[in-house]
């Protein structure tokens, strides 16, 4: 038996060499017949078996990109929301402490006012 070959893939996804490994009688069989003429013949539907395969895993990746990409556009919009409501926090916060600086100037100068009268 030849040795397996467990190397990465080329960047088709292909390796150089395909290992079939068949029972003995199997063997008998097929070294009777002319194998290569077989492949020869068959090489268009194994191609477009292939293709057919490929085509089918691509679709499911795609789909499992495209929930993905759903999932990343919700986080985003929660995002912005809480983005969004941050500002208007922030902006209402600025506000109170400008009205409470306001009543504590006041309040100081009531205080200093009360202390020189008295």
């Amino acid at each position: 038996m030849g040795e397996r070959d467990n190397s990465l893939p080329d960047s088709n996804g292909v390796h150089g060499e395909v290992l079939i490994i068949l029972p003995r009688e199997e063997w008998k069989r097929l070294r009777r017949l002319d194998v290569e003429r077989i492949i020869r013949e068959n090489i268009e539907k194994v191609e477009e078996t292939l293709m057919a395969e490929y085509e089918e895993f691509l679709l499911k990746k795609k789909a499992k990109l495209e929930k993905k990409l759903e999932e990343l556009e919700k986080d985003l919009e929660r995002l912005r929301r809480f983005y969004e409501k941050a500002l208007q926090e922030r902006e209402l916060m600025m506000r109170e402490r400008d009205r409470l600086r306001k009543e504590n100037k006041e309040l100081i100068e009531k205080l200093k006012l009360k202390r020189s009268r008295g």
